[in-house]
């Protein structure tokens, strides 16, 4: 069956035929439902694909971000309490607090980051980015199992000062995590995985053996402990919880960003490329892959309350309280009201960009600068060292979950 034809109420992010190309559908439901509730999404849930309502509703103070809990209302309530040690992880994530609580944290990891800068984690990333294409062979590889999947876990355990060799335990315990918070079908088998990926996770950001080499390298880790600002430092727990939320949020999408881009760079002309590698384009560049290539498909909110809203589309609807909303970036990124030649790949596309990628207004994404800075660098050195590098077209895999969208595997060659 065609994407196109795939109908809303069967819209899953687990449903395989809507994973390969999810674009077309978002298409029609801009143009038919911008505004769906669906029965079959954790209960019922507004969907929403238009650019202008994601953009609105991710600045409106009447919803919260507090939705830690989402992905197990499948439940009943007295169940969920048995992942209460999980929930307690999640639930002290600056992403998932909001108004003055969220200000103070928000506050607190941005001046613990101040030393990250880009000039400060350049050679660090192009050295692990280096080390791992020498390995490769040119004449054939899997980009996402040789590069694209063991690099971001490197690179963030390295700002953080923990071991950077712990990089396939990273990965699999937040590719864990992000399959429970980008899937709407989770099974109480995978909740239980979480559960122990998480206390795993926890444990070992907690271990005396972190912390010390973390202080030793003055890593983002250590940081986190020892930054004070009016008076306020982080619990151990809380230092816990935003590692283990960087490390969430930064490992699948830098991944799939560089499968989707590579991917997308096929289509285009060869001399593109040349933009990723020249200072005063490469930024441009950036930002356009980043609204096209879109890894992370929906960002979640709740309402705080039942409250009125008028659409874009003038459609007047109540949005109910405690009730999940979803808001499809990777639908508004295509949006032909918010961007020229939106169903396009136009590496040139004059700044700003627009795009909600990182989300938009307070929740803006804590680790964009390090989502930017390490695909910049794995895209120009790829295509630096092979500017003919090609994708076979029988030689990929998709993940599934739509949620995080990209490959799990995709062959290429110089």
């Amino acid at each position: 069956m065609a994407t196109h034809a795939l109908a809303a109420e069967d819209f899953s992010h687990n449903d395989f035929e809507y994973i390969p190309d999810p674009f077309s559908f978002y298409d029609r439901m801009r143009a038919e439902h911008p505004a769906y509730r669906s029965e079959k999404i954790f209960g019922g849930a507004w969907l929403f694909f238009s650019y202008a309502d994601c953009l609105a509703l991710m600045k409106d103070e009447r919803l919260s971000n507090a939705r830690a809990a989402v992905p197990l209302w499948f439940l009943p309530e007295e169940q969920r309490t048995d992942y209460a040690d999980m929930l307690g992880v999640y639930e002290r994530w600056l992403a998932f607090h909001d108004g003055a609580e969220h200000t103070k944290n928000r506050r607190q990891a941005n001046r613990s980051y101040v030393p990250f800068t880009d000039a400060a984690l350049e050679p660090r990333i192009q050295r692990l980015v280096d080390g791992l294409l020498d390995a490769v062979d040119p004449a054939g590889f899997d980009l996402m199992t040789d590069f694209a999947f063991p690099l971001p876990a490197m690179v963030i355990a390295d700002v953080l000062g923990v071991p950077v060799e712990a990089h396939p335990e990273l990965t699999r315990w937040t590719d864990d995590i992000a399959y429970l918070f980008g899937s709407t079908k989770v099974t109480v088998e995978h909740l239980d995985r979480t559960r122990t990926s998480t206390r795993e996770l926890a444990e070992f950001l907690a271990s005396p053996e972190c912390a010390k080499l973390s202080e030793e390298q003055n890593g983002l880790l250590h940081t986190l402990r020892t930054t004070e600002v009016h008076g306020h430092r982080f619990s151990d727990e809380d230092v816990v919880a935003q590692a283990a939320l960087l490390l969430f949020a930064g490992v699948a999408s830098i991944r799939y960003l560089i499968g989707n881009s590579v991917q997308a760079l096929e289509e285009r002309p060869l001399h593109e490329r040349d933009l990723l590698l020249d200072p005063a384009t490469v930024g441009p560049a950036v930002e356009e892959l980043l609204r096209f290539c879109t890894p992370v498909q929906f960002v979640g909110r709740v309402a705080r309350e039942d409250f009125s809203y008028t659409t874009a589309a003038d459609q007047e609807i109540v949005l109910p309280a405690r009730r999940p909303m979803m808001l499809y970036v990777g639908s508004a990124n295509r949006d032909a009201a918010a961007f020229d030649r939106a169903d396009e790949l136009v590496l040139d596309r004059p700044l700003p960009n627009r795009h909600l990628t990182f989300g938009a207004g307070r929740h803006l994404c804590f680790g964009d600068p390090l989502v930017r800075q390490t695909l910049r660098i794995a895209l120009a050195t790829l295509y630096r060292r092979w500017p003919a590098l090609r994708v076979s077209q029988d030689g990929f895999n998709w993940n599934n979950n739509l949620g995080f969208h990209g490959f799990t595997s995709l062959r290429v060659s110089a």
